[in-house]
């Protein structure tokens, strides 16, 4: 792992145990069934990927294998996706700015990882990637 992959591994990290025990963690109302499915739209993403290719840097493992099925159809990114969805409705349903400038830094860094996973994935697999990238979206459909 790269010094810039494990810093922003650790700012990640960090957003992400800020946001879980330093407020509300949990929206209220409609917004949590949103925050609900976010969640479980995380998780599908997380096995369809599965454990050999999971990887929390964004440099790709030697065995990794191309996925493009399930919630990867959606988005080249679905778990910052739902990440960045569950989190996002708890800070908004509350509006803390502590809570909400920790939400920012924690998108700013998982843009910054997408950026350098989509180098590293584009040299493991080339066109197959290249192709995938032109055909999807890179976190929201018909957004980005």
């Amino acid at each position: 792992m790269s010094k810039k992959s494990l810093l922003l591994v650790i700012i990640q990290f960090s957003c992400f145990a800020l946001l879980t025990f330093g407020g509300k963690l949990w929206a209220n109302d409609f917004l949590l069934y949103l925050q609900l499915i976010a969640l479980a739209y995380t998780l599908w993403a997380t096995l369809t990927l599965r454990l050999g290719n999971f990887n929390i840097q964004p440099e790709v493992k030697k065995t990794a294998q191309f996925v493009n099925s399930g919630p990867y159809r959606i988005s080249r990114n679905p778990i910052y996706t739902g990440l960045l969805f569950f989190y996002g409705f708890g800070v908004f349903t509350h509006l803390d700015y502590y809570q909400l400038g920790i939400y920012f830094i924690l998108a700013l860094v998982l843009l910054l990882k997408i950026q350098d996973e989509e180098k590293y994935l584009t040299a493991h697999f080339g066109t197959v990637y290249t192709d995938y990238k032109s055909n999807s979206y890179r976190l929201i459909p018909y957004i980005y």
